[in-house]
């Protein structure tokens, strides 16, 4: 099993521990993912990796609007579901 086969996996699983380890793009729409991204999974002909988002955006790829990969780790923008409850929790 090769590097860019086992990170395939972690894509399919969609495996949040390697969030910022590594990007993915998909060659047929044009965009960029985390890994934990719950968008569907690219057949595996269609995905090149990426180490940084900043790199696959200097390739021509653009950010997925569902996981936000371009967002900072820790801020608002990176888990927007935890974010949107949290705040409902406090106007409760």
């Amino acid at each position: 099993m090769t590097d860019e086969d086992s990170r395939y996996e972690a894509v399919r699983s969609r495996d949040a521990r390697f969030d910022g380890v590594f990007f993915f793009a998909v060659e047929t729409t044009g965009i960029y993912c985390r890994p934990s991204c719950p968008a569907v999974t690219p057949k595996r002909a269609h995905v090149r990796f990426f180490p940084t988002a900043a790199a696959a955006q200097g390739a021509g790829f653009r950010a997925c609007r569902r996981c936000r990969p371009d967002a900072v780790p820790g801020s608002a923008e990176w888990n927007v579901r935890a974010d949107a409850v949290g705040r409902a929790m406090r106007l409760i």
